[in-house]
């Protein structure tokens, strides 16, 4: 836990918590605190997913992943405490924001707004591992110029430590000539982010003469926030792997680092399934005859395929008609809570249509 705070008018409070208050703004109160724990970490479920999209919190999943629920708890009594929030119905983990608490948001982000360019649902696997090849190659890199055999690797993953030792092996730069290279793309790259931001990063990574910082210790060094200082990490990880796509012909070592992925591994493994037997005209109830699953299961998948797989069309299970009634609802009564649009559209409509809907909504949102 840190002990630093960012101070806003009236009290102080620590990043988290401050975290956990800025998604309770956005939830709205329709979803619990628990549904932000469960973005925060970066829960692949089809639930948390169209949270991220519906709420536009997209951008802050995974970005908090070693987070605990007891973490979560603290932060909500803290909340509760400073009367920040209040609870909308006994035992039921869903919070609206006082005055008060709209205010010291507004007041803290203010001071530490969150970082511009983190985008946890495109970078949050990408960047982990990203991060994890570039330290390990920097660490062996920096070892084999100045012939230093005898060091433990930061490192233990059998699996990185063998791609490590693949990389070098194919390529045609000698070590020292690498070793530069590497530098210079790391320099340009970190040319991009704020001066704060590189030196959080620089400090992080280990050479043949010193071992990287972890997070809690950057933060001491500065006396700053923990999750404050962790959340500029993730956002420089995100600005450099966002530059490195943008210029990849100017990044021939670093974009080897960088994974690839396609929009279908966005999805979560079963709904990819499900997304297979779509593509081959399977109806909705075949599918869910095929993979002995409920009907409401294969629902779901398609609501998330409809968030995540540009250009997916829902014409087969909405009507135009329903789909301007469902957005007319939305407009009027201001709401993203289900039961109050399944009350808005009448009986004629189901919820499913209203989350395809809602779905197709918030990918358009997302484009722009």
């Amino acid at each position: 836990m840190s002990n630093e705070k960012v101070k806003g008018d009236e009290v102080d409070m620590n990043y988290r918590s401050l975290i956990i208050l800025y998604c309770l703004q956005k939830l709205n109160g329709e979803r619990s605190i628990f549904g932000a724990f469960h973005l925060l970490v970066g829960k692949k479920s089809s639930q948390t997913i169209s949270d991220g999209q519906l709420y536009q919190l997209a951008h802050l999943f995974g970005t908090l992943n070693h987070l605990t629920r007891e973490q979560v708890e603290e932060s909500a009594d803290f909340l509760l405490k400073n009367t920040f929030i209040y609870e909308i119905d006994p035992n039921s983990y869903k919070y609206s924001l006082t005055n008060k608490g709209e205010n010291i948001l507004a007041d803290i982000l203010d001071q530490k707004p969150l970082p511009k360019e983190l985008n946890g649902w495109k970078y949050f696997d990408k960047s982990s591992l990203f991060w994890k090849r570039l330290s390990l190659l920097t660490q062996v890199l920096s070892n084999l110029v100045y012939t230093n055999k005898d060091y433990v690797t930061i490192q233990q993953d059998e699996e990185l430590l063998e791609w490590v030792k693949h990389f070098l092996a194919t390529q045609k730069l000698n070590r020292a000539d690498l070793a530069i290279k590497l530098y210079n793309e790391c320099l340009l790259c970190l040319e991009q982010v704020t001066e704060l931001e590189a030196s959080i990063f620089v400090m992080r990574l280990t050479s043949s003469n010193k071992i990287g910082y972890t997070i809690e210790q950057v933060s001491a060094f500065y006396g700053e926030d923990e999750t404050w200082f962790h959340l500029l990490f993730i956002n420089s990880l995100h600005s450099i792997l966002a530059y490195i796509e943008e210029n990849t012909l100017d990044f021939s070592i670093l974009s080897l680092l960088v994974v690839t992925h396609n929009d279908m591994l966005t999805l979560t493994s079963s709904t990819r399934k499900t997304y297979h037997f779509l593509l081959q005209g399977k109806t909705i109830e075949e599918i869910a005859s095929i993979r002995k699953l409920k009907k409401n299961t294969i629902e779901d998948h398609v609501v998330e395929i409809t968030y995540n797989v540009p250009n997916f069309s829902i014409k087969p299970y909405v009507s135009k008609k329903h789909e301007l009634k469902i957005i007319t609802s939305l407009q009027q009564i201001d709401t993203k809570q289900l039961r109050l649009l399944k009350e808005s559209v009448g009986d004629g409509i189901t919820y499913f249509e209203i989350r395809l809907v809602l779905a197709k909504c918030g990918v358009v949102h997302e484009s722009k």
